[in-house]
Formats: C-alpha cells, sequence, structure tokens
C-alpha cells in the first residue's frame, strides 16, 4: 500500500513537473520565434524606422534611411527622359516631409515577391496607383535613385539592373494626400559601402527603395521679412535675401503664396522712391551648373514681371540676375543648408 501510495505520489509530481516544463519550453520556442522575426529589424541602421503605417517586407532590414524633412521632390509618373537631374515623359513636382527607406530583403527573396507584396500593402492601405513599370517595360530608373541614396552610401545597390526594375507610384486618398513610390530591383553591379559587404550578393539580393512624400508646410521662421525690415538689412549690408517667394520644383512661375512678401517689396519700394534694386535668384548646387544658372535667372525676372505688371512699380527701378549656385551663404552638404541657399535677394543699386 506505502509503495503503491509512494507510486501515486512519484507520478502526480512527474505530471506536474513535466507541465512546467513544457510551459518553459513553450515559452522558450516563443521568444526564440520573436528574436528570430526581430533579428532583421536589429540590424537596421541606427535610429531608422519604417514609413508610418507601412509594413516591411517580412524579415527584410533596413540598410539606407533618410528621416522626414522637408523638401521637394519630383514625382515620376512616366519614363525618365532625363538622368540627372531627374525629369520623365510625365512627372508631379510635390513638397513636403519627404523620407527614404532602403530595404534589403532576405535571401533567396525575389523581386517578384518582393513587388507583389508591396502591390498588396497598397491595396491594403487603400493607396490609389497612378504609375507602374513592370519587369521588362522600358524606362531606366536607376540612376535617378542612385541619386536619392547616395546619402546612406547604398546608391550603387540601385543603379545597374535596369531588366530587373520595378515600381510603383501611389497616393493616399486623404484630400491633402501622402506620396509613396516603391522601386524594387537586384543588386547587378557597383561599390559597396563596407557594412553590407558579403550581406549583399551581386545578382541574388533584392532590394526595395522607398520614397514618401507626406504634407507639411515649411516652417515660417525665415520666409517672411516685412518692407522695413528689408530697408533695414539693405541699409546695414547692401542686401536682403527673401525666403518667401516660392517656385514649384524646375519651375519659375511665382506662385500665389509669395503675395505677401511681393506686396513688402512693393511697399519698400513705394516708401522710398529713389531706391533702385537688382533682383538676385540663387539656387542649391544640385544639379547642372548652366541648368541652374539659367534656372536662378528665369526666377528672378518672373519676380520682377510680378512688382512691374501687377504691383505699378517702374521697370526702370528694377532689374534681375541668377547667380545660380556660385553664391551660397551655408554648405551644400546638408538639406538645411540647400534649403538656406535656394532664394531670391534684393540687392541695392
Amino acid at each position: 500500500m506505502a509503495r503503491n501510495k509512494q507510486r501515486s505520489w512519484g507520478s502526480g509530481a512527474g505530471k506536474k513537473w513535466g507541465a512546467a516544463r513544457i510551459a518553459a519550453m513553450s515559452i522558450a520556442v516563443v521568444l526564440m520565434s520573436l528574436a528570430a522575426g526581430s533579428s532583421a529589424r536589429a540590424q537596421d541602421v541606427p535610429d531608422s524606422k519604417d514609413p508610418a503605417g507601412m509594413k516591411r517586407y517580412e524579415g527584410s532590414e533596413i540598410i539606407g534611411y533618410r528621416a522626414p524633412r522637408f523638401d521637394e521632390y519630383v514625382l515620376p509618373l512616366g519614363a525618365p527622359t532625363e538622368m540627372y537631374p531627374p525629369a520623365y515623359a510625365k512627372s508631379k513636382p510635390i513638397e513636403g516631409l519627404v523620407s527614404y527607406y532602403t530595404y534589403l530583403a532576405p535571401d533567396g527573396r525575389t523581386p517578384t515577391e518582393l513587388f507583389r507584396n508591396y502591390k498588396l500593402e497598397f491595396q491594403r492601405l487603400g493607396i490609389t496607383t497612378l504609375y507602374e513599370k513592370a519587369v521588362g517595360q522600358h524606362g531606366w530608373f536607376g540612376p535617378t535613385f542612385n541619386k536619392i541614396a547616395e546619402d546612406s552610401g547604398v546608391a550603387q545597390l540601385l543603379a545597374y539592373n535596369e531588366a530587373e526594375e520595378r515600381m510603383l507610384v501611389g497616393k493616399s486618398k486623404d484630400a491633402d494626400p501622402t506620396w509613396y513610390v516603391v522601386f524594387v530591383t537586384v543588386y547587378k553591379d557597383g561599390v559597396l559601402p563596407d557594412r553590407l559587404q558579403g550581406k549583399v550578393k551581386k545578382g541574388q539580393s533584392a532590394v526595395a527603395q522607398i520614397v514618401v512624400v507626406t504634407p507639411q508646410q515649411m516652417e515660417k521662421k525665415m520666409t517672411f521679412v516685412n518692407a522695413d525690415d528689408m530697408k533695414q538689412a539693405l541699409h546695414d549690408s547692401g542686401k536682403v535675401a527673401l525666403y518667401g517667394l516660392y517656385f514649384d520644383t524646375d519651375k519659375d512661375v511665382v506662385k500665389a503664396e509669395s503675395q505677401p512678401t511681393l506686396e513688402e517689396i512693393a511697399k519698400l519700394l513705394k516708401s522710398e522712391p529713389s531706391l533702385r534694386l537688382h533682383v538676385v535668384g540663387h539656387t542649391d548646387n544640385q544639379g547642372k551648373v548652366d541648368y541652374n544658372i539659367d534656372l536662378s535667372r528665369r526666377r528672378a525676372a518672373s519676380v520682377v514681371r510680378e512688382l512691374t505688371t501687377k504691383m505699378g512699380i517702374a521697370a526702370s527701378r528694377l532689374d534681375s540676375f541668377g547667380c545660380g549656385l556660385y553664391s551660397p551663404v551655408a554648405p551644400n552638404t546638408t538639406d538645411e543648408g540647400r534649403e538656406k541657399n535656394r532664394r531670391v535677394e534684393l540687392v541695392e543699386w
């Protein structure tokens, strides 16, 4: 009887101990699974994150990233016609918070898998597709995305494999939409940064470049200068830099939101009848030199036209000129510096 009790007691303890061991093992398996699922994320470049609301392809890691910054972007809606500065058969200049994400897919994944999953993600998010380039279709986008990815050191992953390129362009259905570009390719050639040596394989590694432009107005820290401030700056230094004159990307037509600044220039000139001004356009260093000089001249001339044809300022009191990239006020190595360099200056005659 005692023996039977002992056997019975031993059997019950064994069941309890076995259940505990199984539970512990189950937790360990779950933890191992979570770790495996997050291993790619753990290898993301520091301080990077996925686009808000958009899932990544499972197991992918972020190998290139630029955080959202207010900027201009030319949205491709047709095949490329110029490599640099980028131009397309059809496009739409937009601005907002522009961010870039470069993902490396897990080994063995094909660009077809990657692209189809992003198409499904467009459907899930209700993104309207505006343009699609399927594999084999005309148009080589690699050089365009090569330039986009320069800051993160992964440019040459994207540039050289026209045969494997696929692309989606879309926008959200909001009144003020978010814009999306998904570019998929396979690394074929080009110099890799040391951190990706051995990880990225020629002809095998599928890569996705995502561009997201979310709506946001530029901070108005330095945009509006009133007539009194202009007068003081001209007195102190003979010139004043204006950031409240707006143009679409690659365009020379003064936008409607420039009106307050134009009115202040006119107010200044009317209050100082003897004042004459050079209107001088400036750009950053992005793009070809001759192109930037021409664009800066056209924009300055457009400002003069607005003042003389719509605001009653005599043409003899104004002339226009464009310096292009040749007179920066900040380094062109950062977005903030380039933003400061894109300006119109009034210079006292």
